[in-house]
């Protein structure tokens, strides 16, 4: 906890005031990236529902050529698919609801220094210190959904790539 007993009651309010403001910016970045990874899994599933179709539709098709010298084609998409599924599970984990602080406090969480009868700048430092404490949990919740996202963008931007690679890889091994 930070010793306020040195600064004066501007400087008191001033860290507080500004920390709440960093908690309503944490706040709205994370609604934000929130929104960024539920378009993009949005995006990657319906890219690998629109693969699965076509994989479903080579495989199954049986007007034309023979499954072996479809199957590269068909390895191809489902890598694809998987990649962009993985992508979308991986973005879908990051907005998933978590506990995060708001700025501000309910007005019954200062009943016990109403009680104790202790004045607005006595509890200013205990104040900084939960709205650390809050920054504190906020900012792990932010990285590991970050993290999430990232590794989510990773597998779709991926996804493309790794089904050329394995159709050109089987097309090797089918002839």
């Amino acid at each position: 906890m930070m010793d306020f007993s040195k600064i004066g009651p501007e400087f008191r309010r001033e860290i507080v005031r500004g920390g709440e403001a960093y908690l309503d910016g944490m706040v709205k970045l994370a609604t934000a990236a929130d929104a960024r990874a539920s378009s993009l899994a949005g995006m990657y599933t319906a890219a690998a529902t629109a693969l699965t179709a076509g994989v479903v539709v080579a495989l199954f098709n049986l007007a034309g050529t023979n499954l072996a010298a479809r199957l590269p084609l068909i390895l191809g998409g489902m890598t694809a698919a998987a990649c962009f599924l993985a992508g979308a599970f991986l973005c879908i984990s990051a907005i998933q609801p978590a506990d995060v602080s708001l700025p501000g406090c309910e007005p019954e969480n200062w009943k016990e220094d109403i009680d104790a009868g202790k004045g607005l700048d006595e509890c200013l430092g205990e104040r900084a210190g939960h709205i650390q404490n809050d920054i504190n949990e906020n900012g792990e919740v932010l990285t590991k959904n970050a993290r999430l996202f990232k590794w989510g963008s990773r597998f779709g931007i991926a996804a493309p790539f790794a089904g050329v690679v394995i159709w050109l890889f089987s097309l090797c091994f089918a002839k």
